[in-house]
């Protein structure tokens, strides 16, 4: 495996990741993520209900607006201090099958660990990295309820996989979490 094959900005992620905590573009990923749905929401209802919303905004209603807004500002800030208190988890895993093609983005890689259970992901942040089928890969994820979001990995045999190893600190905030 040539040292070309991991993206600039999974690396970045790694080297944050390995001493637990995350990258200032995953802890936006994870913010505002209620954002993209409800903004695929807000077209259509925009549409049909356009006549509606203008005299709410032009008349007595606009306080509506307003707390819609306020509600959708404080889900993204709950998201980010629930984020920010969460512990990562590290964990060496095999890849079942290769990555999915780029046009399936509703399919998830299928991860097993040392036993043959398999490890489902609910989400998946980094792209650009290739699987395949029976590589061992060092995974950083946290638990979000019960579903695990993938935040970073790397394979194991990679020349540079010892950078990207659990530091001290992350052990550390592991516990303190």
């Amino acid at each position: 495996m040539n040292t070309l094959s991991i993206p600039t900005r999974l690396r970045l992620w790694l080297l944050d990741n390995c001493t637990g905590r995350l990258h200032p573009d995953q802890r936006r990923e994870l913010t505002t993520e209620p954002l993209a749905m409800a903004l695929l929401l807000l077209v259509p209802a925009i549409i049909l209900l356009r006549r509606l919303l203008l005299s709410l905004f032009f008349g007595s209603g606009w306080f509506i607006g307003l707390a819609l807004v306020a509600l959708l500002v404080g889900s993204m800030l709950w998201r980010r201090w629930r984020f920010s208190r969460q512990a990562l988890m590290v964990a060496t895993l095999t890849a079942r099958n290769d990555s999915p093609p780029f046009w399936a983005i509703w399919r998830r890689p299928v991860f097993t660990d040392e036993e043959g259970k398999t490890i489902p992901f609910g989400r998946v942040l980094p792209g650009g990295l290739r699987l395949q089928a029976g590589q061992r890969y060092l995974v950083y994820y946290l638990m979000d309820g019960s579903s695990r979001v993938l935040l970073s990995l790397a394979p194991v045999d990679h020349p540079e996989a010892a950078h990207w190893q659990p530091t001290i600190a992350f052990h550390e905030r592991h516990k303190r979490r």
